[in-house]
């Protein structure tokens, strides 16, 4: 193998010296080159086998103040400048793509909690898309909870996680004593909560002695 090693040294030893060529970079394909102080977000960056680089970032296009044919992209800095759509580049900077509000849920969406005196002794968290939002202990014997700005349009989740907690005496055993939970589209009045559209509902009674965690997935509107 030294030999070849050796072949190949003088080889290019003998090749007269060329400079190697300064990669392209393009955004979606087209020169961009002399651009600076730019920002793309939500992009993807493509380095070649020959280390050109192209910015592929949707919501921008690249075209000459001249506007020349799609065909022959004018590089930056070669004539009349590039304009980095949306927003013009003229030796400055580039207006990035507009950030759309969330949509927002049209409707209101609560959790009702009820506790039966004296309590089945559960303590229940409450988590909206992954999101912690509290935990209503077993001596709270009712609870009202407006969850609309956790919901986005389409489908969500509630997480319901009951969890015993018995300090001291149980207080009571049978299933007349129960946590009851239920959640879905409505509207407070008068200090009434009314739920118009059931979404979901569960409960746990005195009786219960494990543990329990729910999912429910529903659309909100």
């Amino acid at each position: 193998m030294r030999p070849l090693a050796i072949a190949i040294v003088a080889a290019l030893a003998g090749a007269p010296f060329r400079a190697p060529a300064s990669p392209a970079i393009t955004l979606n394909g087209v020169n961009i080159e002399g651009v600076t102080d730019q920002k793309f977000e939500n992009c993807t960056v493509v380095i070649d086998g020959m280390g050109n680089v192209d910015i592929q970032a949707k919501g921008y296009a690249v075209r000459t103040s001249e506007e020349p044919p799609r065909s022959k992209p004018q590089q930056a800095g070669s004539g009349g400048g590039v304009s980095l759509k949306p927003g013009v580049w003229s030796g400055g900077g580039v207006a990035t793509s507009p950030t759309l509000p969330a949509p927002k849920v049209s409707r209101r969406y609560f959790i009702a909690v009820e506790n039966t005196p004296p309590g089945p002794q559960f303590d229940l968290g409450i988590f909206v898309n992954a999101q912690w939002i509290r935990e209503v202990k077993s001596n709270e014997f009712s609870a009202v909870l407006e969850i609309t700005k956790y919901l986005r349009p389409g489908q969500n989740k509630v997480t319901l996680a009951a969890t015993k907690r018995i300090v001291g005496d149980r207080l009571a055993y049978t299933k007349d004593v129960s946590l009851r939970v239920v959640g879905g589209e409505g509207n407070i009045g008068a200090d009434h909560l009314m739920i118009d559209v059931p979404l979901f509902e569960t409960a746990r009674t005195a009786a219960d002695m494990d543990d329990k965690t729910e999912e429910f997935v529903f659309d909100a509107r």
